[in-house]
């Protein structure tokens, strides 16, 4: 018999059962977690949290499992590279735009939140948060354990820093000249600065190093390759050696090769040895990765090197201390002004009017292979020392005004040596060599050579 008793207790048992007493009722929706309360009511210490509210700030095993999956849901995964050579951060494949914040439950979060919502984030989604939210090339490389203990890379790290420690720690001195201009280009373009110490494998950081190959300059650049990425090569100038100019077509021309290879190990490993070879490479091997096509492609013992030789480069020259390199004193930045000049003038005579010794004004335009300006009336660019431009511009346009320069072309007569050239223009004989391109000093009949003439005197030359 259902007595009213009986019924009023039934009824309070079954809404204890299913938790819809109303007194501990507690239904959040997952877009109002971010919700500023209006009087918020602290929860008991010690208390727990109800399961259907994430406690932010707290990271939990299964929190971090769930995220892993959510992140996994998204697109968000180790590169194949990665895989093979143990590295597990730093580079990652986005394959689709994530959130701005990876989803809890189903439902999305508030479309505002405050300034201080970042900081109740856990640990573990700010740092997925911070990686998908910058570009793939521009996410830093971390070399994982096994890349770090792999056997030529201990190998490379041991000759860097044990047989020839003193010849690297003068590469590591000249460095400083380089790798902040190198690491501000990088930076705009997206790349990851670490990229920087393959220019210490390629040249040293050595501009006017030339291969036996014909590549120059601090990135060692082809000329095809060169001219593919606007560098300029001729008679008179090779912008290979421009540090600045070389850097960004190195730039442009590493991220074409990362778009074409998805992995920075195989884009550096095609840098050396070209795109043809390692696509040849990789197609007979059946590689993914470097160190698969490492150790089953015939490739050339350098570019099997070449990775290793950059990882060894950059742990030591991103932390010198931990491999014994201590002390260090860098060569100070590189630092210029530029300033347009018009005419074939000798960077002697341009060192003259900054008031500077040649060697820095040759140092500073390794381009002008002749180590003067090209010819013609189209205006040039030279630098020059920081702070010396607006005296140069002065004393430049007084001394232009009162002597303008004129080239003549003289024809070699029966008899004529350099040397009577030479004197006969003012001119020095090596002058006239480097302004005419010559390989010899013996002359023929009827030979055209350049001359700068100026007056009496060829004091611009």
């Amino acid at each position: 018999m259902w007595t009213p008793t009986t019924i009023s207790v039934l009824v309070v048992t079954l809404l204890g059962i299913y938790g819809c007493a109303p007194a501990v009722s507690r239904s959040v929706r997952s877009h109002e977690i971010f919700k500023e309360p209006t009087s918020p009511a602290p929860d008991p210490v010690g208390a727990s949290p109800s399961p259907d509210i994430p406690v932010l700030g707290r990271a939990p095993t299964a929190s971090i499992q769930r995220q892993a999956e959510e992140a996994e849901k998204i697109g968000l995964r180790a590169s194949p590279d990665d895989a093979a050579s143990g590295l597990t951060r730093g580079t990652l494949i986005q394959e689709k735009s994530p959130p701005a914040l990876l989803p809890r439950e189903q439902g999305t979060l508030a479309a505002e939140k405050t300034a201080g919502d970042e900081q109740l984030l856990n640990p573990l989604e700010q740092a997925l948060n911070k990686t998908i939210a910058q570009p793939a090339q521009r996410r830093p490389l971390h070399f994982s354990r096994a890349v770090i203990d792999h056997p030529r890379v201990r190998y490379f790290i041991r000759e860097f820093s044990r047989n020839q420690k003193d010849y690297f720690a003068k590469t590591l001195a000249r460095s400083g000249r380089y790798v902040p201009m190198i690491a501000s280009v990088f930076r705009d373009e997206g790349l990851p600065e670490e990229l920087a110490y393959l220019a210490l494998v390629e040249s040293n950081f050595h501009p006017p190093a030339v291969s036996p190959s014909g590549a120059a300059g601090l990135w060692q650049l082809v000329p095809d390759t060169a001219r593919r990425y606007g560098l300029k090569i001729n008679a008179w100038v090779d912008e290979r050696r421009d540090p600045v100019k070389s850097t960004r077509a190195a730039a442009a021309y590493l991220k074409d090769l990362h778009d074409r290879y998805d992995r920075w190990y195989l884009a550096t490993a095609a840098y050396n040895a070209g795109e043809g070879t390692i696509d040849k490479a990789l197609q007979t091997s059946g590689a993914k990765d470097f160190w698969t096509l490492s150790a089953k492609a015939r490739l050339r013992e350098e570019t099997r090197n070449f990775v290793p030789r950059f990882v060894a480069a950059t742990l030591i020259g991103t932390d010198p201390n931990k491999y014994g390199f201590e002390n260090l004193v860098y060569d100070p930045p590189l630092e210029y002004e530029e300033v347009e000049v018009s005419g074939n003038l000798s960077l002697a005579a341009l060192a003259e009017l900054a008031g500077c010794a040649l060697e820095t004004m040759q140092s500073l335009n390794l381009e002008l292979v002749r180590h003067r300006t090209p010819p013609g009336q189209m205006p040039v660019r030279v630098k020059l020392p920081a702070g010396r431009a607006a005296g140069f511009l002065s004393a430049y346009y007084e001394r232009r005004n009162a002597r303008p320069v004129e080239i003549v072309t003289h024809e070699v007569k029966k008899g004529e040596t350099l040397y009577s050239i030479a004197r006969r223009y003012g001119q020095e004989v090596r002058s006239l060599i480097e302004l005419n391109g010559l390989t010899s000093r013996r002359l023929r009949i009827g030979q055209k050579l350049q001359v700068i003439f100026e007056g009496l005197r060829g004091r611009l030359r």
